[in-house]
C-alpha cells in the first residue's frame, strides 16, 4: 500500500488529479505478458481498461490480504484476440476445436 499511496500523492501533486478521480488497475498474463500498473484519469477512456483485461489495484491487494494464495486458487477469465500470440498457441493446440480437456 506503501507505493500506491506515494504514487497518487505524486500524482495528486504534479497534475492536481485526486486519488478519487484516478482509476488504478493491473494488467497481468494472459491479456498481457508482465505484471504492471496503470494510473489513468477517470475521464480518460483506456482502451485497456475492460473487466476482461484489467483488475483494479485494490481489488488484488484485498484479495492478497483476505488470502495470501487467493491467485493460486482463482481462475481469472479473459478474452484473447485472434491477432495475438496466444490465440495462436490455443489454435494449435487444437483448444478451439474443443480436442483439449480444461484442468
Amino acid at each position: 500500500m506503501h507505493l500506491f499511496n506515494i504514487f497518487q500523492e505524486a500524482i495528486s501533486d504534479k497534475y492536481g488529479i485526486p486519488a478519487s478521480k484516478l482509476n488504478v488497475y493491473v494488467h497481468y498474463q494472459p491479456s498481457y505478458y508482465h505484471f504492471h500498473v496503470h494510473f489513468t484519469s477517470v475521464k480518460f477512456e483506456a482502451p485497456g481498461f475492460g473487466a476482461d483485461r484489467a483488475h483494479l489495484l485494490m481489488d488484488v491487494i484485498d484479495n492478497i490480504e483476505l488470502h495470501g494464495d487467493f491467485y493460486k486458487k482463482k481462475t481469472l477469465t479473459y478474452s484473447v484476440r485472434e491477432q495475438e500470440d496466444l490465440y495462436k498457441k490455443f489454435q494449435e493446440s487444437g483448444y478451439f476445436a474443443g480436442n483439449v480437456s480444461i484442468q
